[in-house]
């Protein structure tokens, strides 16, 4: 389970063994607030759950403003250089 990063308390990171299109799952652990982003084509959110607008917006930001830093993690997990 790599972190990429960490925003506002949420853990940002992939799960190994998923699928092959790059992706970030947006999570607080011990919470039920969730969300999923995909990276590839374009970035846009798959699921948000339990997160209200407002938090889901500045970590869509977030993870706009880190888009390369993201893909070469998710890169560097799957064992791609």
């Amino acid at each position: 389970m790599p972190k990429f990063f960490e925003y506002l308390g949420f853990w940002i990171g992939a799960f190994s063994n998923e699928e092959d299109r790059a992706h970030v799952h947006v999570m607080r652990f011990g919470a039920e607030e969730e969300m999923k982003v995909w990276l590839q084509p374009e970035i846009e959110v798959e699921y948000i759950k339990n997160i209200n607008p407002k938090t889901a917006r500045k970590i869509m930001e977030e993870i706009r403003r880190r888009k390369d830093e993201c893909e070469s993690k998710w890169n560097e997990s799957r064992g791609i250089r």
